[in-house]
C-alpha cells in the first residue's frame, strides 16, 4: 500500500483490491465502460478466470471511495514450436471515474503493476489493447502494428444452396464446446492465448462471440477445422472473426464456406474480410487463390517485457507484426 497527494492536495491510497472489495472494482468499471451487465464479475469468477489471484487488481482510494481501478488477467501464450507456456499480464480494465481524472492515478496504478509483475517472479510478457498508445508507451509498453483487417475482393463466389449448417454461439457451445476448444489447441497458430481449461472457454468465448451474434461452421473427424462469421446480420461490419484448420485445404475449404455464406445474407457483398492473414497461405498465394487483397493496419496492440530473453521476445514480437499472432475477437480481455 501506498499513499501520496495529488496536485490538489487530496490523500490518495494505492492499493490491491481485497475480497471484500471487488464489487467496488465492478462498480467502477460499468460506470466507466457501459458494458451489459454480466461482463466485469467474470474477472473474479473462478470459473471464467481460474488463474486470478487477489491482488491482481489495483486500485486507488480517495476518502474511502474507490476512484480508479485496473486488472492485471492472468493468460498463458504458447509457443508452437515447443509448447512453452508464458505467462502474459493482460492490462485490462484500466478506469477511473469521470469526476477524478487527469490527476495521474491511473498511471500510478500502472506503475503498480509493473512492479508487481516484475517483483512476482512468475510473470513473463505484458499485453494490452488501447486506442490511446501515448498513455502506456511512456511506462514501457511497445505499440506494435497488425495486419488487420484483410479484405478480399473474392472472386468466385458460389450460389450454390448447399445445405451447409451454421451455429449459433449458444448452439455450438452447447453441443460442441470441448471439440472446439480441442480443435484451437492441437492446430495452434503461433504464441496464440492458451483458452483451456473448458470452463474459461465456455464463459469468454460465449460472451465475446455471443454479442455479436456470431455463427460458427465445424468440420469434424479427420479434416477438423472451424470459422467463425461475425455480426453476419450487418452489411457494414460482416466479417469473418476467427478460424482454425487442420491444413490449407482445409482452410481454403473453410473460407469458401464462410464467403458463400456472407454472401447470401448480404447479396451485395464484394468484399470478404478477415481479422488477419490466413493461417497457412501467405498473402501472395491468397491473392492468387481468392482475388486482390488489402491489408489494413491495427495499431491498438502494445507489448511489454518483463522476463523474456530477447531472442524470445523478438519472435513474438516479429508472430504479431506478420499477423500470425493477433488478439482474438474471442480472446477479449
Amino acid at each position: 500500500m501506498s499513499s501520496t497527494e495529488d496536485k490538489n492536495n487530496t490523500s490518495v491510497i494505492y492499493r490491491p483490491v481485497e475480497k471484500h472489495e471487488q464489487q467496488q472494482a465492478i462498480d467502477v468499471w460499468y460506470k466507466v465502460f457501459k458494458t451489459q451487465p454480466g461482463f466485469f464479475e467474470r474477472y473474479f469468477n473462478k470459473e471464467a478466470s481460474p488463474h486470478y489471484q487477489e491482488g491482481d487488481t489495483l486500485g486507488a482510494w480517495i476518502d474511502g471511495q474507490l476512484v480508479s481501478a485496473i486488472h492485471i488477467r492472468r493468460l498463458y501464450i504458447r509457443s508452437r514450436d515447443d509448447n512453452t507456456e508464458y505467462l502474459c499480464g493482460a492490462i485490462s480494465n484500466v478506469a477511473t471515474l469521470e469526476e477524478h481524472r487527469k490527476h495521474g492515478y491511473s498511471r500510478h496504478l500502472l506503475r503498480m503493476a509493473i512492479t508487481k509483475m516484475e517483483q512476482s517472479g512468475e510473470f513473463d510478457i505484458s499485453v494490452l489493447g488501447t486506442g490511446r498508445p501515448n498513455h502506456y508507451s511512456v511506462l514501457g509498453w511497445e505499440q506494435i502494428s497488425l495486419p488487420s483487417p484483410i479484405s478480399i475482393e473474392w472472386s468466385h463466389f458460389n450460389s450454390s444452396s448447399d445445405n451447409n449448417h451454421w451455429y449459433s454461439t449458444n448452439d455450438i457451445l452447447s453441443s460442441n464446446c470441448q471439440l472446439l476448444l480441442d480443435i484451437h489447441s492441437n492446430k495452434p497458430r503461433t504464441y496464440q492465448f492458451n483458452r483451456s481449461p473448458l470452463s474459461m472457454f465456455q464463459y469468454w468465448i460465449g460472451w465475446n462471440w455471443g454479442k455479436e451474434h456470431a455463427i460458427v461452421y465445424l468440420l469434424r473427424d479427420v479434416q477438423q477445422g472451424y470459422i467463425v462469421i461475425t455480426k453476419p446480420d450487418n452489411v457494414d461490419d460482416i466479417y469473418i472473426s476467427e478460424w482454425r484448420a487442420s491444413n490449407v485445404d482445409v482452410e481454403r475449404k473453410l473460407f469458401k464456406l464462410a464467403a458463400n455464406e456472407i454472401r447470401r445474407r448480404q447479396p451485395q457483398t464484394k468484399i470478404i474480410r478477415f481479422h488477419t492473414v490466413p493461417q497457412y497461405m501467405s498473402l501472395e498465394e491468397l491473392e492468387q487463390w481468392a482475388g486482390t487483397v488489402i491489408v489494413s493496419k491495427n495499431d491498438h496492440t502494445m507489448i511489454r517485457n518483463i522476463r523474456l530473453s530477447n531472442e524470445i521476445l523478438e519472435k513474438i514480437k516479429a508472430a504479431y507484426l506478420s499477423g500470425h499472432a493477433t488478439f482474438w475477437q474471442g480472446d477479449y480481455f
